[in-house]
């Protein structure tokens, strides 16, 4: 719950502006231009990011009272702790994403991701010794996390001193804004999208439930991951080709390498993911499978949809994007309000699904009005439809088996689906050559 408040709060600090400092980055050819967009941008993140930390830290006695909202009287949990440590995690962690941005945007993977295992390596040794040694407890959590991003943004800071000039340009400033404000309705809506299950779960059920999900959650993070890694790679990479004659079929041709690896990524991840939380987690969480298809489907269409929206990007015309998440949001809030309260965490994962597969389609159309992209749209959109549901009904059927009886049924499931699947997304002229092939060999 208290990571719902951090992350709301991450996004009204952010006010998106990264990408307004990727767009006009590429779009300025002068490096002393470029110099100046990063540099205005970072100040600007400092400042509001400063800002909505102070705010955070002194009106956490509000906050907590929200986050102990529920339909049903239950024990009153203090975040104030939490939410005060956690306004210092969220100041140097924005810092640090501001940064490591500026790598992104120079194509420097490698210092990038020296930055994330400073981080993570403090974060690890500090939680040791605070949870294992010392036993400070929750507190301790969120103190390593601190710790992790202060020291890496001191280290990408260090990468990046001398590729930003600090100064408040307000001729680079106002347009970085005029192209990053309009989408953060959509970017606040897309939080409300993704957190809200848990707001719902934890208004309408249980503790329990909200462990099942959670438990799902992390299972399927493992597309989230994925994905995270992919847009780190494609936000840059796509703005800067965006002057190319060649550009639009080149989206066209990532958006068909999207779906084939990551739709074998899905596969893999759908037909093992009962056997994997049934070896980790405790019976009363067995079921949680049952709940990461919907997940896992849900971040495999938040990787289309970041291509999908390619043509809102490079056409400036962002607030469109904030229209396109408004039909996703209402989706979500609408499923998850009739949904929660009879399937619990599975009517939340529903809902999600449901939202992002929404999301898509209206990106597809409003993008493609404004920038057409030859995009494999309905074939992916097929796909992943039937990749979710087949396995859910797989999934529910074999609940229950044998350990050695649910791996081979998910292993011969697991076999038949990828024969689909490269029939289904496999380059076009594959099937045709395959076709021939079996005509010459007289098999059909």
């Amino acid at each position: 719950m208290v990571q719902v408040a951090l992350s709301l709060a991450v996004i009204v600090a952010g006010m998106n502006v990264g990408s307004g400092v990727s767009f006009y980055f590429f779009h300025h050819d002068a490096k002393d231009a470029k110099r100046m967009v990063l540099g205005s941008g970072l100040l600007y993140v400092f400042f509001a990011g400063g800002s909505i930390a102070a705010s955070l830290f002194f009106l956490s006695p509000y906050l907590s009272e929200l986050l102990n909202l529920r339909k049903s009287q239950g024990g009153f949990h203090s975040f104030v702790p939490y939410l005060r440590i956690g306004s210092v995690y969220l100041f140097f962690g924005i810092l640090m994403t501001a940064v490591q941005n500026i790598l992104r945007l120079h194509k420097e993977p490698y210092k990038y991701l020296i930055c994330e295992l400073a981080s993570f390596s403090v974060n690890i040794v500090l939680l040791l010794f605070l949870i294992c040694f010392w036993e400070v407890g929750i507190e301790g959590v969120f103190w390593a996390r601190a710790a992790g991003v202060l020291l890496g943004f001191l280290v990408g800071f260090f990468f990046v001193r001398k590729r930003f000039e600090l100064s408040l340009s307000s001729g680079l400033l106002i347009p970085i804004l005029a192209y990053s404000l309009p989408q953060f309705p959509a970017a606040l809506m897309g939080w409300g999208q993704t957190q809200s299950s848990r707001l719902f779960i934890n208004y309408f059920t249980d503790l329990h439930q909200q462990g099942v999900f959670a438990v799902a959650f992390a299972f399927a993070s493992v597309l989230s991951l994925g994905n995270a890694a992919f847009r780190l790679a494609y936000d840059p990479f796509a703005l800067s080709i965006m002057k190319n004659s060649n550009a639009k079929k080149t989206y066209a041709d990532v958006y068909s390498a999207y779906i084939l690896l990551f739709g074998i990524l899905l596969l893999s991840f759908t037909c093992f993911a009962q056997c994997a939380i049934n070896l980790l987690t405790p019976q009363e969480y067995h079921d949680a499978h049952l709940i990461s298809y919907f997940l896992a489907g849900s971040f495999f269409m938040t990787g289309c949809n970041n291509i999908l929206g390619t043509g809102i990007w490079v056409s400036g015309k962002t607030i469109y994007s904030s229209f396109c998440q408004v039909f996703s949001f209402v989706t979500v809030v609408v499923c998850s309000i009739l949904l929660i309260p009879v399937y619990k965490g599975l009517g939340a994962a529903i809902a999600l699904f449901a939202g992002s597969v929404l999301h898509s389609l209206a990106l597809f159309l409003v993008s493609g009005k404004l920038y057409k992209v030859e995009y494999r749209y309905f074939r992916s959109l097929f796909f992943v439809c039937f990749a979710v549901f087949f396995s859910f009904a797989f999934g529910s059927f074999i609940s229950g088996g044998q350990p050695w009886s649910v791996f081979l049924n998910s292993f011969l499931f697991f076999l038949l689906l990828s024969l689909f699947s490269y029939l289904l997304l496999a380059p076009s002229g594959t099937l045709k050559l395959m076709k021939n092939f079996l005509h010459a060999k007289g098999w059909v």
